[in-house]
């Protein structure tokens, strides 16, 4: 035993006792502050295994005070932890996303704002940012994006014990328990896909290669509610505001890099249109591209003589997530032109 004699105190702390404390203090269960940032692991379908893995990644302040092209590592978790929990990394399906709840501002941001991801499909190049919804939209994302949280919080606390597995930082989580991270993230219909429960158009997850031996990156986007200040850009509508890029290694590390101010969002691809009629009605389709919004014009033979920026507009537009989407426009018309606008 080592004696530590302070005027008018004395300690005697011995190695059991140590130890017993240092066991204590890490028994605290996974915690979330508002704005926390969360970076969700998982398989489904065939690539399934026992669990899945949500981790606390620091807050969103961190982040965004970073300068532009500022570099950081993500140090919450090390790749052995993701290893214990899947067999490897390939197929393997992860995002980064946070909120607050209430309905009070938050660090200046307004309520309901939205942190998520949205994949690259070349880790190179920026995706098309996603456009900002109403708050009573928002809403609902966020209930289920603070649901992967606190499911956290409740799988950790039952778990009892910490350690590499359950910590403050990390949960590795049954699959099937009632708050495990598919419950929040996967959609109503399709729980493979991370739709927050198909509140979202989009999937905020990426997906490695079933041979990951390569960077696959995903964007980090801020959707403060239409109708409200970004309190960073000071826009009230329009595309969600780029924060960076996580990059994801094939050993399981991960990175992140600012956005730089000076980069001009991407302009999505022209979609290609088939089209098909049946009767009065004609469906165009067309493949679509993550956060893009799709508006479809159309004119009669006589309308052609008009630029294409003249043609009338539906009154309804489609938002891309990847996968092909159609307009189905009803005429008498016996003839009629189309394109579709995308941004």
């Amino acid at each position: 035993m080592k004696i530590l004699l302070v005027p008018g105190v004395i300690v005697g702390l011995s190695l059991c006792a140590l130890f017993s404390l240092a066991q204590h203090a890490e028994a605290d269960p996974f915690v979330v502050h508002n704005g926390d940032m969360l970076a969700g692991f998982r398989k489904t379908g065939s690539h399934q295994g026992n669990y899945e893995v949500v981790v606390n990644i620091g807050n969103i302040t961190n982040f965004e005070k970073l300068q532009p092209g500022a570099s950081m590592t993500i140090d919450h978790y090390v790749s052995s932890q993701l290893l214990r929990a899947f067999s490897d990394l390939n197929n393997l399906q992860w995002s980064v996303s946070g909120s607050f709840p209430g309905s009070s501002r938050w660090a200046g941001f307004p309520s309901s704002t939205l942190w998520y991801t949205v994949l690259r499909t070349n880790s190179t190049s920026q995706s098309h940012p996603p456009q900002r919804t109403p708050a009573s939209v928002q809403q609902l994302t966020r209930q289920t994006m603070i649901g992967v949280g606190s499911g956290a919080v409740s799988i950790s606390t039952s778990l009892g014990t910490s350690n590499l597995d359950n910590n403050v930082y990390l949960v590795r989580e049954p699959i099937n328990d009632p708050n495990d991270l598919t419950t929040f993230i996967g959609g109503v219909f399709n729980s493979t896909i991370g739709t927050f429960q198909d509140t979202l158009p989009f999937s905020v997850e990426n997906i490695t290669p079933g041979n990951f031996t390569a960077t696959v990156a995903s964007d980090l986007y801020q959707s403060c509610p239409s109708g409200t200040a970004d309190p960073i850009t000071g826009a009230m509508t329009g595309a969600a505001y780029w924060v960076g890029v996580f990059q994801l290694q094939p050993d399981g590390t991960m990175s992140f890099v600012r956005a730089s101010s000076s980069t001009p969002p991407p302009s999505p691809p022209a979609p290609v249109l088939t089209v098909s009629r049946s009767a009065t009605a004609t469906t165009i389709s067309f493949a679509t591209t993550n956060g893009a919004t799709y508006t479809l014009y159309y004119t009669n033979l006589t309308g052609l003589s008009q630029p294409p920026a003249n043609w009338p507009s539906a009154p309804s537009t489609i938002s891309g997530d990847g996968t092909t989407k159609a307009f189905i426009d009803s005429t008498t018309d016996p003839d009629r032109f189309y394109r579709v606008g995308a941004r």
